[in-house]
């Protein structure tokens, strides 16, 4: 009898932990339809579709320097494929935005309260641009950006 009890426990738990967890996710593209439309000018340097992204993500422009670690290549020989590092204590929400392809937002997370953004994620950039992530840390939201080189044909000049 106790060997039924277990084996019945232990499909349970099996089946719960087979359970989509998509259902927990957001999907920012049903939510805020307008951020995804907002597109990027093509002048080199030009923030201003991605300060739109910012603001209809987070409510507000006004960001800080500080608190983020982002690493991305000086130059990206392959476009297709950009390397893009990111870390910070903590944070509620994180988006990454670059400047370099027609849709300024590229992705959000929220992260949980004992989560640890450490991201690694890889971009399609069809340009030279900059890439910028935003974070809002206890009310604040904070921001690191970094130019990134991408060169046609990967000659690295």
């Amino acid at each position: 009898m106790e060997r039924r009890k277990f084996l019945g426990l232990g499909l349970g738990a099996a089946a719960i932990s087979l359970a989509p967890v998509s259902l927990m996710a957001k999907d920012y593209r049903k939510e805020l339809p307008k951020v995804w439309a907002i597109k990027n000018k093509d002048a080199e340097n030009d923030l201003t579709g991605t300060n739109e992204a910012i603001k209809a993500v987070f409510g507000s422009d006004k960001t800080e320097d500080g608190k983020i670690k982002l690493k991305a290549p000086d130059i990206a020989e392959n476009g297709a494929v950009v390397p893009v590092n990111f870390k910070l204590d903590k944070a509620s929400k994180i988006a990454l935005f670059q400047s370099a392809d027609p849709e300024a937002l590229v992705a959000i997370w929220d992260i949980p309260e004992a989560g640890i953004p450490d991201y690694g994620v890889r971009i399609k950039m069809a340009k030279t641009g900059t890439v910028t992530v935003v974070a809002e840390v206890d009310g604040k939201l904070y921001k690191a950006s970094k130019v990134v080189k991408v060169t046609a044909g990967g000659c690295g000049g």
